[in-house]
């Protein structure tokens, strides 16, 4: 007997995390990358252990409802679902500012529209490596536009959903009265517009406001 063919499509996987290092950027002020050794081979240990410190706001990450309220809820708390399923990527790296209703809509006509739960927004040509105090947030009015058709996560590859002069910080109180999930410094630099599977489930860390996240795209059939 000659063997079947197996007629289901290859799946490519695509990374969406930048790695993170004593390099990675962080908010000014916050808390950067660093690691120690505790145990280490060559030191004639018979295995390694490492110690870490960083901001959970570190590369691809997570926010929590109480990164931004009082009463909000920890990042080990909050529903899993909007981290895993259908996304679209939509290309913003014409945007001027943080994108809007008008942007959105102009990037979502050029893939047949809004056919997904969730958003990832690029607004960077090539993820910086240095910290760029000029990232673009996401408007409001976006988050609430999307909310308001059934929207469950919007990612970006910038450094938060508002901008970094912001006090009143109305990108993520929007997505958190709407319950719109966040994650922010994706790398996108090789992921072209369309329709994939995101997968980004953050940690399950208690009492705090956010968690790095492997995130990663799948093409889907």
């Amino acid at each position: 007997m000659h063997p079947v063919n197996n007629p289901r499509q290859v799946r490519e996987l695509i990374d969406i995390s930048p790695a993170i290092s004593e390099t990675s950027p962080v908010w000014p002020g916050d808390t950067a990358f660093s690691r120690t050794s505790t145990l280490d081979m060559n030191g004639n240990d018979v295995v390694s252990v490492s110690k870490f410190c960083t901001t959970p706001h570190v590369g691809a990450h997570a926010d929590a409802p109480a990164h931004t309220r009082i009463d909000g809820a920890s990042i080990g708390d909050v529903p899993l679902e909007p981290y895993l399923g259908e996304a679209l990527v939509l290309d913003l790296t014409a945007c001027e500012g943080a994108p809007g209703i008008a942007d959105l809509e102009i990037a979502l006509a050029r893939i047949g529209g809004l056919s997904a739960p969730r958003l990832i927004l690029r607004t960077y040509e090539h993820y910086p490596t240095q910290w760029d105090s000029n990232f673009f947030g996401v408007a409001a009015e976006l988050i609430h536009w999307f909310a308001d058709r059934g929207g469950q996560l919007i990612g970006i590859d910038g450094a938060s959903f508002d901008p970094m002069t912001s006090k009143s910080m109305d990108a993520h109180h929007a997505a958190n009265d709407r319950g719109i999930s966040i994650l922010e410094g994706l790398c996108l630099d090789d992921v072209t517009e369309g329709r994939y599977e995101l997968i980004a489930l953050p940690l399950k860390f208690r009492n705090l406001d956010a968690s790095p996240v492997r995130a990663v795209l799948r093409t889907l059939p």
